[in-house]
């Protein structure tokens, strides 16, 4: 489980009682809005007499209205009609994920990128290849049904602000230093020009040389926490939205890692569908 000592850390509620996420930007800057220990710096929010102000640029929950529109809603088959009822099934679901946050301590993350995404039902799989060529929206619905009708847990897409809480747990348990997480992370993920063995489809050992997407879990070098592939393989969106995008993050094998690193993110339209770009799961206990 991905500890969450601090609630406080991860979520706020603006003036009118409604919650989100805060999420961060790391650095190894220093400064008096700077995590001393994790370098996380609040990114799109801020907070005065415990109101959470946030911007419109990047933002969880929520959907995007030049996208999610109603007979794109309609392919997720939730019984969900139009975009005001997508907004309430996401505003539902990221509440009911704090709510379990704060009774539990914490939130569990795939330890692998989601597998068999090609497929109707999706995995966490060591030595999945099919992890990306899928779009923002066949994702989301197929991570909330990773749980095979576990009745005790909920299952989803991460959400940006547990994938920064992810990140700073790896730094506050000493597993990688703020640099690794911030500045390079080739030392421990799959980017272009990282150089590492593992173990092919074929169950062979390989040495990887070159920009190539790997099965997943396929090599310790990429493993952070008993977490693989946080930083490179593929892109792995997640819930937070951008001014008319999904944000992914983690970077991918395809890029180089003197700009791309585990903290990054991009974003592109929910309706994209990319071999570098996948997702990751949570879980948390209801």
């Amino acid at each position: 489980m991905g500890p969450v000592p601090d609630v406080s850390k991860i979520y706020g509620t603006d003036k009118n009682g409604k919650k989100f996420g805060k999420m961060y930007s790391l650095t190894t800057n220093t400064g008096d809005d700077i995590g001393e220990i994790t370098g996380a710096k609040p990114e799109g929010w801020s907070e005065n007499n415990g109101i959470l102000n946030v911007s419109n640029y990047y933002l969880e929950p929520a959907i995007i209205y030049q996208q999610d529109t109603n007979s794109k809603i309609k392919t997720l088959n939730l019984d969900i009609k139009s975009e005001h009822e997508f907004l309430m099934q996401i505003e539902k679901e990221f509440n009911q994920m704090i709510e379990s946050v704060e009774k539990y301590g914490g939130f569990y993350v795939g330890r692998y990128e989601t597998g068999n995404l090609s497929k109707e039902n999706a995995v966490i799989r060591k030595g999945n290849t099919d992890i990306g060529k899928q779009t923002w929206y066949a994702m989301y619905r197929k991570c909330k049904n990773l749980n095979n009708k576990n009745t005790n847990v909920e299952t989803g897409m991460i959400w940006g602000n547990q994938w920064d809480r992810t990140l700073m747990w790896l730094i506050e348990s000493g597993n990688k230093s703020k640099e690794e997480i911030c500045k390079d992370s080739t030392s421990w993920g799959n980017y272009s020009n990282a150089e590492f063995t593992y173990i092919d489809s074929n169950g062979n050992i390989t040495t990887k040389y070159r920009a190539i997407v790997l099965p997943t879990g396929s090599s310790e070098y990429t493993k952070a926490n008993n977490i693989y592939d946080l930083a490179g393989n593929v892109w792995d969106w997640t819930m937070a939205r951008g001014d008319r995008n999904r944000y992914y993050r983690g970077g991918s094998a395809s890029y180089s890692g003197d700009r791309y690193y585990s903290s990054w993110y991009g974003n592109m339209p929910s309706v994209t569908s990319a071999g570098d770009i996948g997702c990751r799961a949570m879980l948390y206990i209801k």
